[in-house]
């Protein structure tokens, strides 16, 4: 498995074959359908379900939780936001 493979977009998230639109930790088991940026990825051999994944955050999406989003956010969220930024370098 590769390292830091950027995989492509979220295109929806499920239980049950329903769509939901926020997962949190101990919500249980979920699908998540990725839109794939490159073609010649594949399931099973470039990443799989015991796969790490994480959000490509952005300075101006950090930004935007901050003014539009603050009151839907948690102490976990903000600790999850402060995690992503030092993984990914984010000033």
């Amino acid at each position: 498995m590769k390292k830091n493979l950027p995989i492509g977009i979220v295109e929806s998230i499920e239980r049950e074959r329903k769509p939901i639109n926020n997962v949190r930790p101990n919500d249980g088991d979920v699908a998540i359908r990725i839109k794939v940026h490159d073609s010649s990825l594949a399931a099973g051999r470039h990443f799989d379900e015991n796969s790490t994944y994480i959000s490509q955050i952005t300075r101006a999406s950090i930004d935007a939780l901050k003014n539009y989003f603050r009151e839907d956010m948690t102490n976990d969220d903000w600790k999850l936001v402060i995690k992503l930024k030092k993984i990914l370098n984010i000033q």
